[in-house]
């Protein structure tokens, strides 16, 4: 996968965790953020660290 293609579905997906209003839905989102980092991180691991948040904000 193209490596602005990653970038920009994990940014959607953190911007969409931050403004969810259900602690499912905000799970859902930081749950794809953080599969997007980490195909990053295998993929272009010199570009940057894993950035998702661990843990939805409750």
């Amino acid at each position: 996968m193209d490596l602005n293609y990653l970038f920009k579905r994990e940014q959607i997906s953190l911007v969409n965790a931050e403004r969810a209003r259900s602690r499912s839905a905000r799970a859902a989102h930081a749950g794809l953020a953080r599969g997007y980092a980490r195909a990053i991180a295998e993929r272009h691991a010199r570009y940057r660290f894993l950035r998702a948040p661990l843990v939805p904000r409750a």
